[in-house]
Order: structure tokens, then C-alpha cells, then sequence
């Protein structure tokens, strides 16, 4: 059962570093948005595709109020939701079948 513990912890702080490094995109990608000379740089379009992977179904459903996108504030809160409540749990699982 050991094994199976480590797998779980050790998924879990997978998940969580995959996580981190999302928000990590996602605020990146909100702060080139605002220099727009970088809008044809190929770090930009790197940071955008990656982030609009999770950004434009939520655009869909939070439209702009008064011309601010509000979608990665509500990408990030979810990841962090994600993070906190499924992650968590996962590790706790895995923390008890050692």
C-alpha cells in the first residue's frame, strides 16, 4: 500500500508545480497585454496560445465589463480552487496510505 501512497503524494505535487506554472502563464500572458509592441513577438504568441487554452471557453461566459477581460482573475481563482480542495485531497489520501 506504501507504493501506491507515493504514487498519490508524489502525483499530487505534480499536479500542484503544473498548476503553479499555469498561473504563472496566465499572468504573464496579462501582463504582455499591455505593452503592445510585443503583440507579434514570438514570446507573446508562445505566452497567448497557452493561455487562451483555458481563457477563451471562459470568455464565453464572463464577457468584458467596460473593456477589462476578467477571465484570467476567474482562470486563476479556479486553479487555485483546484489546487487547494482536489490536489490537497489527493496528497492527504496519498499522505494516509503510507
Amino acid at each position: 500500500m506504501f507504493v501506491l501512497g507515493n504514487f498519490l503524494f508524489a502525483l499530487s505535487r505534480v499536479l500542484q508545480m503544473v498548476i503553479y506554472a499555469y498561473i504563472f502563464v496566465l499572468i504573464i500572458n496579462s501582463i504582455l497585454s499591455f505593452v503592445s509592441s510585443s503583440y507579434y513577438s514570438p514570446i507573446r504568441q508562445f505566452f497567448s496560445a497557452l493561455a487562451n487554452l483555458t481563457l477563451n471557453p471562459l470568455r464565453r461566459v464572463i464577457r468584458p465589463i467596460g473593456g477589462i477581460d476578467l477571465s484570467p482573475f476567474v482562470a486563476v481563482l479556479i486553479l487555485i480552487f483546484i489546487d487547494s480542495f482536489l490536489v490537497q485531497s489527493l496528497a492527504d489520501f496519498g499522505r494516509g496510505l503510507r
